[in-house]
């Protein structure tokens, strides 16, 4: 059966704010196989990391890089894309996702920095 994992969890678990709770998503983590994690989680979890918890850009590399490699935790082939331009790029998770979907076709968009992203073909040339 698979497990869906939020936001909410994987924050407990990255900050440890919660002890209980960050030992529950662990235990999830080590027990479990079929673990997925939607793309929206990604720049949620951006979002509340770095507004409230100051959490640097590299450090939520590493944490999207963990998730994205762990055998038993589920991550769209888009996601891993985004990752990737989001470590080379300074685009935040939400157009790195964009600029993924995109990747096989085009994307109506003007947000030029979105546009420069090797492989963002613009629906408006």
């Amino acid at each position: 059966m698979r497990i869906v994992v939020d936001t909410s969890a994987l924050v407990r678990f990255f900050t440890d704010d919660i002890p209980q709770k960050a030992n529950l998503v662990e235990k999830l983590f080590k027990d479990k196989k079929d673990i997925f994690i939607p793309d929206l989680v990604f720049p949620e979890m951006e979002y509340i990391l770095i507004r409230k918890y100051n959490y640097p850009r590299v450090k939520l590399l590493d944490i999207y890089t963990f998730l994205s490699s762990r055998d038993n935790i589920l991550v769209t082939n888009e996601a891993k894309n985004a990752i990737i331009i989001f470590k080379n790029s300074k685009l935040d998770m939400a157009d790195c996702i964009i600029a993924a979907y995109s990747m096989k076709g085009s994307l109506a968009s003007f947000d030029s920095d979105l546009l420069r992203i090797a492989g963002v073909n613009s629906f408006w040339k």
